[in-house]
């Protein structure tokens, strides 16, 4: 049987912080800023404006619509604003957006809300939908896992995130802070 064991300091700590996901809008218009505000993770208020401006707009197409509420949740995630995160991805589903990335979101605003039951089933939701970027709700479980004292499947999770993105520095650096050894 194999046991996983934290090692030093780091058994005291928990994993990283949970993974956010933007949805891309082209242009040059508030919607695209507010894209970018989220891609480039601008941590501040003021960041908010594009966003809101754009959703204030009779112009914005109902993909576009969607996608900013998306990006909206991304920010304020950045902004540790984890419940209006989780009211923006709504707004998304209630704009008729149905995509593995809001469950994804969703995770990782119920992880820093200190509801990881519910972070798992998200997470796993955005995996069972197809998530393209399957590394991230995988990551976002591991993390959740983690903080219920599941120790063995964050190992799994965060095995799972570092083969699906080889290059993502995040989930080998947590994997670092696990031994496993043999025992009964």
């Amino acid at each position: 049987m194999l046991r996983l064991f934290l090692t030093g300091i780091a058994a005291c700590m928990f994993a990283g912080t949970a993974s956010a996901q933007s949805m891309i809008v082209i242009g040059s218009s508030p919607a695209a800023q507010c894209y970018e505000n989220a891609v480039w993770r601008r941590a501040y208020s003021s960041a908010l404006n594009s966003c809101d401006s754009a959703l204030a707009s009779s112009d914005l197409t109902a993909r576009d619509r969607q996608r900013t509420w998306v990006n909206r949740a991304v920010i304020n995630l950045h902004l540790e604003r984890p419940a209006d995160a989780l009211y923006d991805l709504e707004q998304a589903v209630v704009a008729g957006y149905d995509a593995p990335e809001i469950d994804m979101n969703r995770s990782a605003a119920l992880i820093r809300l200190g509801r990881f039951e519910e972070a798992v089933d998200a997470a796993s939701r955005a995996l069972e939908a197809g998530l393209s970027d399957a590394e991230k709700a995988y990551f976002n479980r591991a993390v959740a896992y983690e903080r219920m004292g599941r120790i063995a499947d964050a190992y799994d999770d965060f095995r799972a995130a570092a083969a699906e993105a080889p290059h993502w520095r995040q989930p080998r650096e947590q994997l670092e802070r696990f031994r496993v050894a043999s025992g009964s």
